[in-house]
C-alpha cells in the first residue's frame, strides 16, 4: 500500500514539473505558432469560392 502511494506520489510531481515547464518556457503558445503556421499555409493554398 504505501508502495502504491510512493509510485502516485512520483507520479504527480513530475507532471507538476512537467506542466511547470510548459508554463516557464511558454511552449503551449510556441506550438500553437507553429500550428497556426502551417494551417495557414494550407488554407492559404485552397481555391476559394468567391460567389457574391
Amino acid at each position: 500500500m504505501i508502495k502504491a502511494l510512493i509510485i502516485i506520489a512520483i507520479v504527480l510531481i513530475c507532471l507538476f514539473i512537467l506542466t511547470f515547464a510548459i508554463y516557464f518556457f511558454n511552449l503551449d503558445m510556441k506550438l500553437v505558432r507553429v500550428v497556426y503556421e502551417k494551417l495557414g499555409k494550407h488554407y492559404d493554398n485552397i481555391e476559394k469560392d468567391r460567389k457574391l
